[in-house]
C-alpha cells in the first residue's frame, strides 16, 4: 500500500511539472489549437466557457464540473496528434490528494474540442504525460486499490 501512494505521489509531481498552466490571473487561458484558429477558456467557479474562433467556425461551448475544488486549465497535445488539446484539472473532493482531469482533444476535423476518455479506469487521475514515449498515464481504482495504466493515444 506505501508502493502504492509513494508511486501516486510521484505522478502527481511528474503531471504537474509537465503541464505547465497558461492560465492567467483572470481565469482565462488563450492559446492556438491549430493554425488559424484561436480558443479562449475562461473559468468561472465549477464552469468553464469554451470561445473557438478561426478556419470559417465560431462556436461557444460551457462545461461544468462537478466538484467543489478549484479549476485549472491545462494545455497540452494529450493524444499527440500535433494539435493543442485541453484539460481542466481538480483536486479530488475527499482530501485533496489526488488530482482529477476531464481531456479535451482538438478535432480538426470537426473544427471542435472532442473528450479523450482513459482507456483504463472512469476518469483521468493524477494524469502524467510522456511526450517522449506518446502516452498518458494516469491511476485508476479497482476494488479500492490505485492502479496505474499507462496508454498510447
Amino acid at each position: 500500500m506505501m508502493k502504492t501512494i509513494a508511486a501516486m505521489m510521484a505522478i502527481t509531481v511528474a503531471a504537474g511539472a509537465a503541464n505547465v498552466c497558461a492560465q492567467a490571473a483572470d481565469g482565462r487561458t488563450e492559446f492556438s489549437p491549430a493554425e488559424g484558429v484561436r480558443a479562449v477558456l475562461t473559468v468561472k467557479r465549477q464552469t468553464v466557457g469554451l470561445n473557438l474562433d478561426g478556419q470559417g467556425v465560431q462556436a461557444t461551448e460551457t462545461f461544468t464540473v462537478e466538484t467543489e475544488k478549484k479549476l485549472r486549465i491545462k494545455v497540452d497535445d494529450y493524444n499527440f496528434d500535433g494539435y493543442t488539446d485541453f484539460a481542466i484539472a481538480h483536486a479530488d473532493d475527499g482530501m485533496g490528494t489526488y488530482e482529477i482531469s476531464l481531456v479535451y482533444a482538438y478535432s480538426p476535423k470537426e473544427n471542435k474540442f472532442v473528450p479523450l476518455a482513459p482507456r483504463c479506469g472512469d476518469e483521468f487521475i493524477n494524469l502524467a504525460v510522456n511526450k517522449t514515449n506518446k502516452t498518458l498515464t494516469n491511476s485508476y481504482v479497482v476494488n479500492n486499490q490505485f492502479r496505474t495504466c499507462k496508454a498510447k493515444y
